[in-house]
């Protein structure tokens, strides 16, 4: 999904085992959707680390 995050969050989502992609665009003043803080940030896509995939049953 596409997500308007700060730095600090985009980062705190790829240790939580996401996988964060930088949409193409400038960093512009945002309100993050993680946070909520009004920050300098940009769009990201934000997918499962297995593609949204989960192997439960299997």
């Amino acid at each position: 999904m596409k997500k308007a995050l700060c730095k600090p969050c985009s980062l705190g989502l790829i240790a939580a085992g996401m996988k964060v992609k930088q949409l193409p665009g400038k960093a512009e003043k945002i309100t993050c959707a993680e946070c909520g803080r009004r920050r300098f940030g940009a769009e990201y896509e934000v997918t499962e680390k297995n593609g949204g995939r989960t192997d439960e049953g299997v």
